[in-house]
């Protein structure tokens, strides 16, 4: 594997791997600019932004958008998170060159015509309706409007109907201007094709995009934490989310606090897992994992279950939380180590996931971090640093959100309580 950058004149930053022997190929554009970029007024645009991409160019039609993917066998999709917005083709390494092109028609000479928009407000806003009636959706965005309140990283992705419904034209103009320029973006490709080859390539299709000078810098995280409860749709089970904070993405512990989710609740045999459903019947689904962005970072257990269990559920897993500050066994350690360094080995086999990676990590960190290296930094954390790790997260405020049917009660308090028993 040879991963290669290049700058086009327009300040467009360009990364292939090389792949030997794959038939298999990926492109991805990325933008730094997700939700974390809105306002109160505009969120939800980064998202609806991202459907609107595909309705039609200056060029192609949406259906021609589809229709040509289609006959190469490929697949064009995107998504939006709080900090970014992908866009992506995967196919054979023969369609490269097609699937640079697409990208950029999409991303370069997008029509946002009034009539598509008004069409695709209908599909954004059974979206919406569609999260409503799935509790973890609901769960997720009240963690996050409790974890990170009044604040756009804790604002949900999809925004709300109120917002949707008065989406126009010029909302989508000015975030482009705004936000989709050179400086703020990068294209990866990865797959068995020569660098230099990609590079005229993504040059000849996004030479257009406009350069800035000044780099667009998104609000600060500020976590603070509490408790939301939701009974509003008649679920039958309960869902419950508790985070601690963690560590940014870029912070030297982040592979520690990693290791700490993934030990603590990743897998059948993890002690979570072992003592809330095997030995005590509790829940259905129970896990534990870690989330980190560029300046903020998540420790986050899940959990479904029947209200009456709810209380014992709390206590156990907080038990469990409590018990990795005295120190996970060398067992646990090398199951979460494994597990990730199985990941990390087979991004290299995934072209997409490998250039989402790289993407992350030019966005995060300012340079490319090729999975080998994270690889080497995963298998040097010790059990102190886990231990270490745990007692950050631990000695933070908790963040409780629950959906269903549970009576109204102090679950911030409980947990807080139980943590530090």
């Amino acid at each position: 594997m040879n991963i290669e950058q290049s700058v086009l004149p327009n300040g467009l930053r360009v990364v292939s791997v090389n792949l030997p022997g794959f038939d298999s190929a990926a492109v991805g554009a990325f933008v730094k600019a997700g939700a974390r970029n809105e306002t109160e007024a505009n969120n939800g645009i980064a998202h609806f932004l991202e459907h609107m991409a595909f309705k039609g160019t200056r060029t192609r039609t949406s259906l021609q958008i589809a229709a040509e993917i289609e006959m190469l066998g490929s697949n064009i999709n995107a998504f939006t998170s709080h900090d970014q917005t992908a866009y992506f083709v995967t196919g054979l390494k023969s369609t490269i060159a097609q699937s640079v092109e697409i990208l950029g028609d999409v991303l370069t000479a997008s029509n946002f015509e009034p009539k598509e928009i008004e069409i695709e407000k209908g599909v954004i806003l059974q979206e919406i309706r569609r999260a409503a009636d799935n509790p973890s959706h609901v769960a997720y965005d009240g963690y996050g409007t409790t974890a990170y309140p009044d604040q756009p990283l804790g604002r949900p992705i999809l925004g709300p109907a109120s917002i949707i419904e008065g989406v126009t034209r010029e909302h989508f103009t000015a975030f482009v201007a705004e936000h989709y320029f050179a400086e703020n973006m990068v294209v990866v490709g990865t797959g068995d094709f020569a660098h230099a080859d990609f590079v005229a390539m993504v040059g000849a299709h996004f030479a257009v995009l406009p350069s800035h000078s000044t780099p667009v810098v998104a609000a600060p995280a500020r976590y603070v934490g509490g408790d939301v409860r939701n009974t509003e749709k008649d679920f039958e089970q309960v869902t419950i989310l508790l985070g601690l904070q963690s560590v940014p993405e870029t912070d030297p512990t982040v592979y520690a606090h990693k290791l700490l989710a993934r030990a603590l609740g990743g897998g059948m045999s993890s002690p979570l897992f072992q003592e809330v459903r095997e030995k005590r019947g509790l829940v259905y689904a129970v896990s534990a994992y870690s989330d980190h962005g560029g300046d903020h970072g998540d420790f986050v257990m899940y959990a479904g279950t029947t209200a009456k269990h709810v209380p014992d559920l709390i206590q156990v897993a907080c038990e469990q939380i409590v018990k990795t500050t005295q120190g996970v066994t060398t067992q646990d350690l090398t199951r979460a180590r494994n597990s990730m360094l199985v990941n990390l080995a087979t991004a290299k086999e995934k072209p997409f996931t490998l250039a989402r990676s790289i993407a992350n990590s030019l966005f995060e960190h300012g340079k490319v971090i090729p999975p080998a290296e994270a690889m080497r930094a995963v298998e040097a954390v010790t059990l102190d640093d886990v231990r270490q790790a745990a007692r950050v997260v631990v000695a933070s405020n908790p963040t409780v959100s629950v959906v269903g049917p549970v009576p109204e009660m102090d679950y911030h308090g409980t947990v807080k309580a139980a943590l530090a028993a």
